[in-house]
């Protein structure tokens, strides 16, 4: 059925600029790719019943820019989870994970699930990594910095769909305020990665300081609340909310001014949400009670009455907390506004403070359980000297895990046969190469004492082979079929175990 892409504004062109053709963003030919993003756009449009206007651009990418990880190779290395109880303890990435934001985290995700075959661009991340580690101080004050940062992606995301409250904006501008900081001290890094991020980091002071105007340190959750607005932010809100301060001072005095002329000393004047203000005199001194006022409600030992005064200033300050709750509400909603028509900076600032985050928490991870810099070529060579299983060598206790050594080429030791009794640890060897390999080509230093690994565009998986009886395959079966996937796909520059 044909599908209408929405129209979606690119980076740096407005929506009524679109361009007539997708050429200059080199989406050409990709008419499987535009139709998959349209249709992904039309089912956010109308689940979400918005523009969406945050998404702000669709970025291709090839698969061949990235070493190839299918779900079978992700279950048997247990990437993300692992295979007995599914959870994430245990795992590479469990493991791995050192970072302190969410948009940290979530772009380690991202990178185990797509390592490099770039070497240019593996070394930039290995570089990055290698300063950050020897520089101890510097990288724990980074860390620190960053550990504040909320989740600025979502954040963005909730204010660019007017999700999000006054306490999200708080959030934004705490976390904003942290940037001047972290460019200060990126200052002192010299891996493109590094300047890379500090050079493109605006430090959004202009977002920041709106909210701080705006914006009370501690609003109400709901956006319908009084108490949002900051005072001094607006004079009309200041003047009415004035009104509301000044209650309580007018309603003492009109006490103390109706005692002195009835001769009452116990009359008092209250408020309910029902009756709204009124004079309650006992109905012991019911004879005192001056012709003026008027009655108004009648309780069993008490009268209530109003008069003409009262009843002019209850109108004045019910009407006054109606216009403030009014426009304390319209005031967010421009305030919300203004900064979600930012969210490209935001975004872009999330990018990057996720980028840092990911190679502090590489550094971090390396300098934590002493890797190695591994060195990555394409000579179609892997030496791995004393290596050691990165998860393995966390969860062992009372023992040291023993490292290995393995060297392997594409001429003369392409095939390795480990032989050795159930438990000897065959499968953790294989499994181990695999994993370093992949740690190499996300940018990750390496468990051993000296690595060399040559860029392979997939890894193959032929270990922990489970049946599919729903579809009348047995355990062999499914071996057979790893099998002869591996041997009609594979190619010089694939890892297979």
């Amino acid at each position: 059925m044909p599908i209408s892409i929405p129209a979606m504004p690119v980076q740096g062109l407005s929506s009524s600029s679109r361009p007539v053709s997708l050429e200059g963003f080199g989406y050409e030919g990709m008419m499987a790719g535009i139709c998959a993003a349209g249709a992904l756009l039309y089912y956010v449009k109308e689940t979400q019943k918005d523009d969406a206007e945050h998404l702000s651009r669709v970025l291709a990418y090839s698969l061949s820019e990235y070493m190839v990880v299918d779900e079978v190779t992700k279950r048997n290395l247990e990437l993300f989870q692992t295979i007995r109880d599914g959870s994430k303890q245990g795992s590479l990435f469990g493991i791995m994970d050192r970072t302190v934001t969410a948009m940290g985290g979530r772009l380690l995700r991202r990178w185990l699930q797509y390592p490099l075959v770039d070497k240019k661009r593996t070394d930039q991340r290995l570089d990055a990594v290698e300063e950050a580690r020897e520089d101890l101080t510097l990288r724990r004050s980074l860390r620190e910095v960053l550990d504040g940062i909320y989740d600025l992606e979502r954040l963005n995301s909730s204010i660019v769909l007017a999700h999000s409250n006054a306490r999200d904006l708080v959030a934004l501008k705490l976390s904003l305020k942290r940037i001047p900081e972290i460019k200060r001290l990126l200052g002192s890094l010299t891996p493109e990665l590094f300047v890379r991020i500090h050079d493109g980091l605006d430090d959004l002071t202009d977002i920041a300081d709106l909210i701080e105007r705006a914006i009370r340190d501690d609003p109400p959750i709901t956006i319908r609340e009084r108490g949002i607005i900051r005072p001094g932010y607006s004079h009309e809100l200041d003047q009415i909310a004035e009104i509301s301060k000044n209650g309580k001072e007018w309603i003492s005095r009109l006490e103390k001014r109706e005692r002195e002329a009835t001769g009452i000393n116990s009359l008092k004047v209250g408020f309910n949400k029902v009756f709204g203000y009124y004079i309650e005199v006992s109905k012991t001194h019911l004879k005192s009670v001056p012709d003026h006022y008027i009655r108004k409600q009648t309780l069993v030992g008490e009268e209530r009455y109003i008069t003409q005064d009262l009843k002019t200033y209850e109108t004045k300050v019910l009407e006054a907390e109606e216009r403030r709750s009014f426009l304390e509400y319209e005031l967010f909603q421009d305030i919300r506004k203004r900064v979600a028509q930012q969210n490209l900076r935001i975004q872009n600032a999330a990018n990057l403070l996720a980028k840092l985050d990911t190679l502090l928490s590489l550094a971090e991870l390396a300098d934590e359980n002493d890797y190695v810099k591994p060195e990555v070529h394409c000579d179609g060579r892997i030496f791995l000297e004393e290596a050691r299983h990165p998860v393995i060598e966390k969860l062992m206790v009372g023992e040291r895990f023993i490292p290995n050594t393995i060297e392997m080429d594409d001429t003369s030791r392409q095939v390795l046969i480990i032989t050795g009794p159930n438990m000897a640890g065959k499968s953790t060897l294989l499994r181990q190469v695999a994993l370093l390999v992949l740690m190499a080509q996300m940018g990750s230093f390496v468990p051993a004492r000296s690595a060399s690994i040559t860029l392979v565009v997939r890894i193959f998986t032929r270990v922990g082979a489970l049946d599919n009886l729903s579809q009348g395959q047995s355990t062999f079966m499914v071996e057979m079929q790893e099998t002869a996937n591996i041997l009609n796909t594979a190619t010089e520059r694939s890892l297979a175990y």
